[in-house]
């Protein structure tokens, strides 16, 4: 065996298709779609007048009537791309894609609905037999944003990452393109419709990502910086979307740049960083397609900026400071390692050692993520020469660089470090916000009175600490266990999120249905029980927002050897005295604590299922009268 063979890791072990989880999917997903797309086709025909966007040149488009082949064909590739996936999490994060899709494409049929303006040539043999199927169901309406373009991003996604041969993808890439051309070609869609349905599957790719957490998820401190960036870019938004909508020539490129600083004002006002989905320097595939115009206009505004400094600046003999590089850069520059602070820009590619934290532009990090980024240019200095980069080299990386120099032992305080900064790189900027989390960060290192370890953090090995060395080996043992019992809580009422948010999406439709009173007899039953779940629902999720912290609080304070018991005791104590609570005696257990948990996350679930099921009787009901 050669020493590469030696260095690869062993194969991982084969699991199941979790293809029973895809079926019961489908067995929701599939009446679901034909039931909710049916309803907006008809209300759609029952208004008295619809309107049509189109361009004069889609007249000239020819119609193909074999497209209908590839156009009936995604029907089974629906169901074949539960397939493609290979564990129990892609399965649900695909599921719950399509369902955000068709609720999304729904609610947009329903308040704008749109008319396909040409009239059909007459086909005879199988095609013509395939396009009466579809008239029978599809009528001319359903249009912007193309429910079917949609959901052939979502698939083309889950089909393109099967690893085969060269030949084998290039027929599923083929196949794909022919889907979507077959969209006009049969008459189905005008051209606005693709475009606003690719953004439609980016947009709930992005929403339930393949890595990390969703952007419904709140990440990071609320600021009042953080609230009028979100405001500005939420302005922005608007602003573009009136245009898009007052210039109908730009309105696809306009309502990319609306939909692009909308989730950018987003990412500032609740998803933080999190929000641009970037990974080991490059973002996903949605986010990179959804804020391609806001990235466009940061990289020009980066180089705008530093026009007239764009070289980077030696700090120390080993650390560099400047803009976040392009490839020939790096090539160019002496560097072995880069460390990126950028979060809306992709980082270069390359054969040097990488090392990202993703921060907000013009949001001070706080000193656990400076902290946590000096020991990361600390760690890349035995690479070589390190390049720390943000979009302009001047506030971010500075920061970052600063608190190594402090923490490495390099500077003696923070003013030495600020003062070797402007010395080396004048541009660097350091504004009041940015000051005062450094002197954070001095003063925990002041506080620690000693050199922290750049590897592991100042906290070190818990489990090494004084606390666990003084408890009897029994009280240890408990207290770990203790805490596992409590992080294990802490992940279930972790998935209140999900369950949260799908729930929320089922409430705010039917609150969008009744604001617009949609004339369909018994609806407003459904929909109104819908509501009344969707309100208790959030009631659970709130209580789990609230008891999920705690668990983990404990699991940490416990595994640095803080008895369990007394703990919950004095947590008990604090409640009261709150006004929260009363101190029960004697004091719950954690394994009474984890059972209230599971049962706020079942409450939650029931309340979520009478939602769903409130949704399919009420469409039953209307179609069945």
């Amino acid at each position: 065996m050669s020493q590469a063979d030696r260095l690869l890791p062993a194969a991982a072990p084969a699991t199941p298709l979790p293809w029973k989880r895809g079926v019961a999917w489908l067995l929701l997903l599939g009446p679901l779609f034909f039931l909710s797309y049916g309803f907006a086709n008809h209300a759609a025909a029952a208004r008295a007048s619809v309107p049509s966007f189109f361009y004069g040149w889609e007249r000239h488009i020819p119609f193909l009537p074999w497209t209908i082949l590839p156009y009936w064909s995604i029907d089974l590739l629906y169901g074949f791309s539960f397939l493609c996936c290979r564990t129990p999490r892609q399965t649900d994060r695909h599921a719950l894609r399509l369902l955000t899709t068709q609720l999304i494409a729904v609610a947009c049929f329903l308040a704008f609905p749109l008319r396909f303006a040409f009239v059909r040539p007459a086909t005879d043999g199988l095609f013509g037999a395939l396009f009466a199927s579809l008239a029978a169901f599809d009528l001319p309406f359903n249009q912007a944003p193309s429910l079917h373009i949609a959901l052939l991003v979502l698939i083309w996604v889950q089909f393109a990452r099967l690893r085969t041969h060269w030949f084998w993808q290039l027929v599923i890439h083929g196949w794909a393109l022919l889907i979507g051309l077959s969209v006009l070609t049969t008459w189905q869609h005008h051209f606005i419709d693709i475009p606003t349905g690719a953004m439609l599957g980016l947009f709930c790719l992005w929403l339930w990502p393949d890595e990390g957490g969703t952007p419904l998820r709140r990440s990071g401190q609320r600021s009042a910086r953080r609230t009028r960036l979100a405001l500005a870019y939420a302005l922005g938004a608007l602003l573009a979307l009136a245009l898009a909508i007052l210039v109908r020539a730009l309105a696809a490129p306009l309502g990319w740049l609306a939909l692009s600083l909308a989730i950018v004002a987003w990412n500032y006002a609740h998803a933080g960083a999190a929000g641009f989905q970037k990974h080991d320097g490059r973002r996903s595939l949605a986010a990179a397609w959804l804020l391609a115009p806001h990235a466009l206009g940061a990289w020009i505004n980066a180089r705008l900026w530093t026009r007239r400094r764009p070289q980077p600046d030696a700090i120390t003999g080993d650390v560099w400071l400047g803009r976040l590089p392009n490839t020939v850069d790096m090539h160019g520059g002496p560097f072995a390692a880069l460390c990126d602070l950028c979060a809306e820009l992709p980082a270069p590619r390359g054969p040097w050692a990488y090392a990202g934290h993703a921060w907000l532009d013009l949001v001070a990090p706080d000193a656990d993520q400076l902290l946590a980024a000096a020991r990361s240019i600390e760690s890349l200095r035995r690479h070589g020469p390190v390049l720390v980069a943000c979009a302009l080299g001047y506030s971010r990386s500075a920061a970052a660089v600063a608190t190594w120099l402090c923490l490495s032992g390099r500077c003696p305080d923070m003013d030495s470090a600020l003062a070797l900064l402007a010395e080396r790189r004048p541009t660097v900027v350091i504004n009041a916000a940015l000051r005062e989390r450094l002197r954070e960060v001095e003063q925990r290192l002041l506080k620690e009175n000693v050199m922290p370890d750049l590897r592991q953090g100042s906290g070190g090995d818990a489990a090494n600490d004084p606390a666990h060395q003084d408890l009897p080996p029994d009280t240890r043992q408990a207290a770990l266990k203790a805490a596992h019992q409590a992080e294990i809580a802490a992940a279930l009422l972790g998935l209140s999120r999900p369950v949260d948010a799908f729930s929320r999406m089922l409430t705010i439709a039917a609150v969008i249905l009744l604001v617009l009173q949609v004339d369909t007899s018994g609806l407003w039953i459904p929909l109104t029980m819908s509501i009344a779940f969707g309100i208790v629902e959030c009631g659970f999720a709130l209580r789990c927002a609230f008891d999920a912290p705690l668990f983990a609080s404990w699991a940490r304070r416990w595994q640095q050897g803080i008895a369990p018991q007394d703990d919950l005791a004095a947590f008990d104590l604090a409640l009261k005295e709150s006004g929260l609570g009363r101190q029960p005696e004697p004091a719950r257990g954690i394994a009474e604590r984890t059972a209230g948990a599971r049962r706020l996350l079942r409450n939650q679930c029931r309340c979520l299922a009478l939602q769903v099921g409130a949704w399919v009787g009420g469409f039953v009901f209307m179609f069945l009268s």
